[in-house]
């Protein structure tokens, strides 16, 4: 369910319950896990679950810093 407030900005695609609608999320949004991490998307197969990204600040695992991964949607809390 989404606010009806639907378009091609990121910061519309988050529903009433805080969650980020990763399906049309672009390339280069940032965005905020569930560690506390913040990450850059670097594609995006708009399958709705998946985001690939790279990590841009990670407080549990500095070392992450410049890598890349997979994340599924349950991980992304917000939009950095």
């Amino acid at each position: 369910m989404t606010t009806g407030r639907e378009g091609s900005n990121a910061d519309d695609l988050i529903n009433v319950n805080n969650t980020v609608i990763v399906t049309n999320l672009p390339e280069g949004q940032r965005i905020r896990l569930r560690d506390g991490s913040l990450a850059e998307v670097t594609a995006n197969p708009k399958d709705g679950a998946w985001l690939f990204i790279k990590f841009i600040e990670s407080p549990e695992d500095p070392s992450l810093v410049g890598t890349e991964d997979m994340v599924f949607a349950t991980d992304v809390v917000g939009l950095g």
